[in-house]
């Protein structure tokens, strides 16, 4: 096992905020939908290898699990770092060796006499030059380099010919030029739901916590949805998103709330009345995006309710950007899967490579979804290149 860090594993030692969130309690048939495109790519690899197998795998290695209200399953110990040395120990076990600190330059392809394909021949690395039986490819993704995941993966194979589809950042916190929203930072909407309002993206808003910054907003809605807004970045000047500041409250619901405070309460002030929906500064702020800024129920007119009930409901706003590498904790591209086997992960155009985890074209929202494909994946091509081995053997 060639590992380009000093040390193996520093990527999982900063997951789920330094506690490892491995898996996730759904089943794999539950699972596969949230890879979206790759929902049917992934499920041999879910069902070969499914989150409690993940769970009894871990352990057995000395770390027990335990699983919260939202089905995120963490180590009891709360701690990353026994993931991470169960994953050596058992590299160990195995009886394999871990080389750290090695570069892998690049793959000599010669044909296949057998199949007439390509097959590897020799990896060129920084140690020297290996010949291989096998090789697996588990470089990961381009986020958070510091931590390894460079993209040198996406270069080994597009010299070796793969289709590369293009990387961008996701699970990442979107930008959004409006001043108001940057005014913000630091407020949380927790009953919020966000989509994007464009052509082919889907009508049904993902729903949670939505957290304003000083560059625009996060929290898990935004984080989930910014691969695909990255993606669409790459042809369009901006995305536009719509976002409801309360779950289920529709543009209607709202009109007819502010019909009642009319009635009732004609002598307030909207953004005091809102305040009572909203945190304070968010209700402030909508209220003057509205044209509604320090007035009274009683003079408000017409238009200006209809716009904040749209304001509250459907806000429509321009996102021009995501954080980029260095704060993604995703990447959204990587190996074409169309280059893959679904059922072993082997490259279909090179006969003895075979692909894992994030470099493949493969991402979904947090939960540890991610890292159960990882997982899963790695278990799946670890299987077929035992069943190879055997045949060759015979």
């Amino acid at each position: 096992m060639l590992e380009h860090g000093a040390t193996p594993g520093r990527k999982v030692l900063v997951t789920g905020g330094g506690r490892c969130n491995l898996t996730h309690a759904s089943s794999a048939d539950e699972i596969a939908p949230l890879f979206g495109q790759a929902s049917r790519f992934v499920l041999p690899a879910l069902h070969a290898f499914p989150p409690q197998a993940i769970r009894s795998f871990f352990h057995t290695r000395g770390v027990d699990t335990c699983c919260e209200p939202d089905g995120c399953v963490f180590p009891v110990s709360q701690k990353a770092v026994d993931v991470r040395d169960a994953l050596v120990r058992a590299v160990r076990d195995a009886r394999a060796t871990l080389h750290c600190g090695v570069r892998v330059d690049c793959f000599v392809l010669e044909p296949d006499a057998e199949t007439g394909a390509r097959r590897i021949a020799a990896v060129h690395s920084s140690a020297g030059t290996l010949i291989p039986k096998n090789v697996l490819l588990a470089t990961g993704g381009q986020s958070y380099p510091a931590l390894g995941s460079d993209g040198s993966g996406y270069a080994l194979a597009r010299a070796a010919g793969l289709e590369i589809i293009e990387p961008v950042t996701a699970l990442a916190g979107l930008f959004i030029p409006a001043d108001w929203v940057k005014s913000l930072s630091g407020i949380l909407c927790e009953q919020g739901s966000l989509r994007i309002d464009a052509k082919g993206a889907s009508k049904k808003p993902l729903v949670g916590p939505i957290l304003f910054t000083h560059k625009g907003i996060s929290g898990p809605p935004a984080l989930a949805l910014s691969g695909e807004i990255s993606a669409r970045l790459l042809s369009e000047h901006d995305v536009t998103i719509r976002v409801s500041f309360k779950v289920g409250r529709t543009l209607d619901d709202w009109s007819k709330l502010f019909a009642q405070w009319r009635e009732r309460h004609g002598s307030r002030s909207i953004h005091n009345l809102l305040s009572g929906e909203l945190p304070r500064a968010l209700a402030v702020a909508l209220c003057t995006a509205a044209g509604l800024s320090d007035v009274v129920m009683a003079r408000a007119g017409k238009q200006e309710l209809l716009s904040l009930a749209m304001h509250c409901s459907e806000c429509p706003l321009r996102v021009t950007g995501t954080e980029g590498w260095e704060r993604a904790m995703l990447t959204r591209g990587g190996i074409a899967r169309k280059e893959l086997k679904a059922t072993t992960l082997a490259c279909r155009r090179i006969t003895n490579l075979y692909c894992i985890g994030e470099v493949v074209d493969v991402d979904a929202p947090c939960g540890g979804y991610n890292l159960t494909w990882a997982f899963a994946s790695g278990f799946l091509a670890a299987q077929a290149i035992n069943t190879v081995s055997s045949r060759s053997r015979q």
